[in-house]
């Protein structure tokens, strides 16, 4: 096998330097744990962006339905169906609120469906075109093109011009909101929590106004899950913390359980908006990545790993505030998905941590950000929370 640094040499000459990569490659992981080329160990407190961020690395029930599903169907195409998919999508819609799934690869191609999908229910139910996209100041809905438009202006530079009608207001201002919906408005993206953007958690009365002034103006709100689901937060989808229902759904990361699947669920309402034509995804609701998903969904409910989530999450955000560290400003999240704020930047704490065989991230960059697999173990939990806590001390 080769080594750390003749995978790292290798992968310079080869890949489009898109990524700001670490010279570590990784290859073998197991539950909360992975290993580098030199056979270096980490507890795994990111879980890849959150893509692990259910079962971990090569869980045996996942492991075990992709084994099965390649012996018998790779690929079909879309003219045709198949079980897995009606699996996953029930597991999706039954944990949820209802309504139809089309599946894709991704967080952004999800975003990317619903901005569509938005863009057609609204412009027919007004009976005029409705083009308008409201979303919020330091979300992330990805980087495909019209996701970009959604997402903060840091991001566009030196690919404008953006998809027009992009219109950006603080979280958690409802008057800016309402202040910015006119006759071409379509609706509104909304994370449940914003993971990029700080782990910033929106008022529940906030979001609950947004749901009523959706409803009032013909808005369609859109939940982006694609962090926050399925389980991260303590509940099957984020949006469940707000005590409303969103009009669309979209997921994506750690649906698959580390494999490509991702989800654009529409309500009942607008279940059926997407004819034939309108759009698609060639190899979305591949029958492997979609008999992992399905296998995903099925582990988060015989373990009951939503609860699972909500009590480790606890634990671990109070043992944090119990540490009582000075150069932390603030512990906050729900479930498993924690932002710890530094009162300056975190990339020394990133470093630090990562030398003593811990894997965290940073964001806006004083924001760490915690997300293991919520099928850790809790000497994990503890090893972790000690190399992180001794780290930030």
């Amino acid at each position: 096998m080769s080594t750390n640094s003749q995978i790292v040499e290798a992968t310079n000459k080869y890949l489009i330097p898109n990524y700001g990569r670490l010279p570590v490659a990784m290859v073998r992981g197991s539950g909360a744990r992975i290993w580098d080329a030199d056979g270096r160990e980490f507890i795994d407190f990111f879980a890849g962006f959150g893509a692990g961020g259910v079962c971990g690395h090569s869980h045996p029930a996942v492991a075990a339905a992709v084994k099965a599903q390649v012996d018998l169907l790779q690929c079909c195409g879309n003219l045709f169906t198949n079980e897995p998919q009606t699996q996953l999508a029930k597991a999706i819609t039954d944990a949820g609120f209802g309504g139809k799934v089309f599946f894709c690869h991704s967080g952004a191609e999800a975003n990317e469906a619903a901005l569509k999908l938005v863009r057609f229910a609204a412009s027919a139910a007004a009976g005029k075109p409705r083009h308008k996209i409201i979303s919020f100041n330091n979300c992330f809905h990805g980087r495909t093109m019209g996701a970009l438009s959604l997402t903060p202006e840091k991001f566009h530079r030196g690919f404008e011009p953006m998809l027009p009608g992009s219109v950006k207001v603080d979280l958690g201002d409802i008057d800016a909101v309402a202040a910015a919906i006119d006759d071409q408005t379509a609706g509104v993206f909304l994370e449940p929590i914003q993971g990029e953007g700080g782990m910033n958690i929106p008022d529940k009365k906030f979001v609950q106004a947004l749901r009523k002034l959706c409803d009032d103006r013909g808005l369609l709100l859109v939940a982006d899950e694609v962090w926050t689901a399925p389980a991260r937060t303590g509940k099957w989808y984020g949006y469940q913390l707000h005590d409303i229902k969103p009009d669309v759904m979209t997921l994506g990361k750690a649906v698959g359980g580390g494999l490509p699947v991702a989800a654009c669920v529409a309500a009942p309402k607008w279940q059926d908006v997407l004819q034939p034509g309108k759009h698609g995804c060639t190899l979305g609701g591949n029958p492997i990545c979609a008999a992992a998903g399905a296998a995903v969904y099925k582990l988060i409910k015989d373990e009951d790993l939503v609860a699972r989530s909500a009590a480790n999450g606890a634990k671990m955000m109070q043992a944090i505030r119990d540490a009582k560290i000075s150069r932390v400003k603030d512990v906050r999240g729900a479930g498993m998905m924690i932002g710890v704020e530094l009162d300056g930047p975190g990339a020394d704490a990133f470093k630090a941590c990562m030398d003593k065989g811990l894997l965290i991230n940073c964001t806006r960059e004083n924001v760490l950000r915690l997300a293991p697999p919520i099928v850790i173990e809790p000497s994990l939990i503890a090893k972790g929370l000690e190399i992180l806590i001794s780290v930030l001390k």
